[in-house]
C-alpha cells in the first residue's frame, strides 16, 4: 500500500506564487519512488477574490475555504481533519521546493525517533532563510539560526529544538496525538510551540539539507503586526523550558 503525502498550504491571494509552489512541490513529489502518493489541500484564507474548485486544474489539488481570516494554527487544524495521508506537509505559499526536497526530507526523516523534519530554505539571492531554530537569552526566545548569511550546509542533518512550519513534514498519528498546532497563536510561532511539544514526547526534530528550497517570506498582509502577540504568548509558556542554545 502506498504512503500518502498532504501538503496543506494557506493562501491569501498571490495566486501566481500558489501556482508556482503547488508546481515545484508536485514536480518534487514525482522523484520519489512509487510507494508515495502526493496530494496538496490549499486553504484559501479569506482571498478578497476566491479560489473556486475550477482554479486548479491538477486532480490531486483539494480547496478548503474560510471565508473570514483564519489563524495559521487554527487553518491548518481543519486542513489535517480534511485529508486521510499519513504523512503531512506543512508548507508556506511562497516555498518553491526543489526537486530533491521531498526525497532528502522524508529519507532523513524515517527514523522511529524523528517526530518533525525541516529543511534548510534560502532567499532568492541565495543567503540562508532558515537552517534550524535556536534560542535566546531573556526576551530574546527563538530565531533562525544563521540567517541572511550566505552558508552551505555540513552535514545531511541536524538535530534542533525546533524548525520553521514554512516547510515542515510531520507524521499524520504524531500531530494528533498532540493536538496539533496550538490555535490560541494569532499567526507566528505555534510552529515552534509544536515542535517543543514534540520533543517533550521524546520525538526528535531534524533540519536536512534538501537541495536549494526558496522562501520569499511574510508575503501575507499584515504576518508582521500579527507576531508581537503571539511573541507574548509563547514567552509566557515556554520561558524558562527550553535551553538556550543560540
Amino acid at each position: 500500500m502506498k504512503t500518502r503525502l498532504c501538503a496543506v498550504i494557506l493562501s491569501r491571494g498571490l495566486d501566481e506564487m500558489l501556482r508556482f509552489c503547488l508546481k515545484n512541490f508536485f514536480e518534487s513529489a514525482e522523484q520519489l519512488s512509487g510507494e508515495i502518493e502526493a496530494e496538496a489541500i490549499v486553504v484559501d484564507n479569506a482571498s478578497p477574490r476566491p479560489y473556486l474548485g475550477t482554479s486548479f486544474s491538477d486532480r490531486r489539488v483539494r480547496l478548503l475555504r474560510f471565508d473570514a481570516p483564519t489563524g495559521f494554527a487554527a487553518a491548518c487544524n481543519r486542513a489535517v481533519q480534511k485529508c486521510e495521508a499519513e504523512q503531512l506537509l506543512f508548507l508556506n505559499n511562497d516555498v518553491f521546493l526543489d526537486r530533491s526536497t521531498l526525497g532528502q526530507m522524508l529519507q532523513h526523516g524515517c527514523d522511529a525517533d524523528v517526530g518533525v523534519t525541516g529543511s534548510w530554505l534560502y532567499f532568492p539571492d541565495g543567503r540562508v532563510q532558515h537552517r534550524g531554530v535556536v534560542f535566546g537569552n531573556d526576551d530574546i526566545g527563538p530565531y533562525h539560526l544563521h540567517r541572511g548569511q550566505y552558508l552551505e550546509p555540513r552535514r545531511p542533518l541536524e538535530a534542533f529544538q525546533a524548525v520553521t512550519g514554512a516547510c515542515m513534514v510531520v507524521g499524520r498519528e504524531l500531530f494528533n496525538r498532540i493536538g496539533g498546532f496550538d490555535e490560541s497563536y494569532a499567526f507566528g510561532l505555534e510552529d515552534i510551540d509544536f515542535c517543543l511539544r514534540v520533543r517533550q514526547c521524546g520525538q526528535r526534530v531534524i533540519c536536512v539539507d534538501a537541495g536549494r528550497p526558496m522562501h520569499f517570506e511574510s508575503f501575507t498582509p499584515g504576518r508582521v503586526e500579527m507576531d508581537v502577540s503571539s511573541r507574548r504568548l509563547f514567552m509566557e509558556r515556554w520561558r524558562g523550558k527550553y535551553t538556550i542554545d543560540g
